[in-house]
């Protein structure tokens, strides 16, 4: 699309087709959202939740003093209003997006609201949900403003889905997709199968409706992969333009964050000073460390949501590609399945990997943390460029630790990406 159009330019033009296409909103400010206007009527939705959209600051290594402008999104009550949302959250957004988990077949309901910008008042960019890869019978409910309903600021809507089809998804926002995806509007979701709770081949958790247990597991992560190029989050920030195709990153990060902070616990350990507000913000909430007892078997839902491939290896433990894209590996009868020791992926795709943890081995290198001693195995990025942090020492990007316990510690996990301290 060119720069301008009829004297229009391209963020004029995006802007007013989402708030032309939300006029029917209303204003929010007691929960106006969409209704039926665009959902089917439903017997009653098993999942309600709530997103908020927002900007903030993250850190990366090397930046920790001058934090990374971001736009992102929040999980937030579903019963609260505009107001009250605007007041706790607005200018406090995080990457990666809270991992959504729903059940096939189940009715979900999501309302998104549009908080504004601290840093930008001036951009008046509406947001959306895109659901990357769902089959969705009706645009409107997809997420592309185009085609579809955008939310501006100081407005909610309400998406309504019913996932068919099980496996490893992602979402982000679609307005201004090169500019918001890149800026942290990203997030991964997985539908679980039907099967789930069945006891099939030894499991009861399931990445598909296998029939015979083979994409059964113990454990399951989720690992979204980035990139972050500074250029594009200073130049937001400053009012600046950016040209994408002079993309060149210089950080590579697993949930929004680099090596070592990829293996910090779940929560509160990785604080942003925000320097707008004069808050401390809990930015980057989302851990990537993979804690396993000897045996158990592992779901890695890998998905990419940068704009470049990436490589990635598991040395010392073979890794098994069961899904792809929403896809069990499976024609009929045939298993298309693999084992590799590099699982390859690509921008907007997903993979959906098992692998089972070794037995502990004491004659390996042995650490030790809060839960206890362990063998690390690092999941990591194949290309040594994509292991360093804008050139600070040490190792870092896109990598983080498989810890595998003595003795089996770790109790049954209750949530993807649990960590233990």
């Amino acid at each position: 699309m060119p720069e301008r159009l009829s004297g229009m330019d391209r963020r004029g033009f995006l802007r007013s087709v989402g708030i032309g296409a939300t006029v029917a909103v209303g204003a929010g400010a007691g929960g106006g959202v969409l209704g039926g206007l665009l959902m089917p009527p439903a017997a009653g939705a098993t999942t309600t939740l709530a997103l908020a959209a927002t900007d903030g600051y993250v850190t990366v290594p090397g930046r920790e003093d001058d934090p990374l402008y971001i736009f992102g999104f929040d999980k937030v009550d579903p019963n609260a209003s505009v107001s009250s949302l605007i007041s706790t959250y607005k200018g406090h957004a995080q990457t990666s997006a809270p991992h959504l988990d729903f059940l096939q077949n189940d009715d979900i309901k999501i309302t998104l609201t549009n908080l504004g910008l601290v840093q930008r008042p001036d951009l008046t960019d509406s947001h959306t949900i895109h659901w990357h890869g769902f089959d969705i019978p009706s645009p409107l409910n997809d997420g592309v403003p185009e085609v579809s309903v955008a939310v501006p600021i100081g407005r909610q809507l309400t998406y309504f889905y019913r996932p068919h089809r099980e496996g490893t998804y992602m979402y982000h926002c679609h307005f201004e997709d090169v500019e918001h995806v890149h800026m942290g509007m990203t997030g991964i979701v997985f539908v679980r199968p039907t099967q789930d709770g069945s006891s099939i081949g030894g499991f009861t958790s399931f990445a598909y409706n296998d029939g015979d247990g083979t994409t059964g597991y113990n454990r399951h992560f989720a690992l979204l992969l980035n990139e972050v190029w500074a250029h594009f989050h200073d130049g937001d920030r400053d009012i600046q333009e950016s040209i994408p195709t002079n993309y060149d990153p210089q950080w590579f990060i697993i949930n929004g964050r680099c090596y070592p902070d990829t293996v910090l616990p779940n929560g509160d350990s990785m604080t942003t000073t925000n320097t707008t507000l004069g808050t401390d913000d809990h930015s980057q909430p989302n851990s990537s460390l993979i804690q396993l007892n000897p045996g158990e078997r592992a779901l890695l839902r890998i998905a990419n949501l940068g704009y470049q491939q990436h490589a990635m290896q598991l040395p010392g433990i073979t890794m098994k590609v069961v899904g792809q894209d929403a896809s069990l590996l499976r024609n009929g009868s045939t298993d298309l399945s693999y084992e590799t020791n590099t699982v390859y992926i690509g921008p907007g795709e997903a993979r959906d990997v098992l692998f089972t943890a070794p037995a502990f081995n004491p004659s390996l290198q042995v650490q030790t943390d809060s839960v206890g001693p362990h063998n690390v195995y690092y999941f990591k990025n194949r290309d040594w460029r994509r292991l360093s942090n804008d050139g600070q020492p040490g190792p870092g990007g896109m990598m983080t630790e498989v810890r595998v316990y003595q003795g089996g510690p770790l109790p049954a996990q209750t949530v993807v990406s649990q960590t233990y301290t």
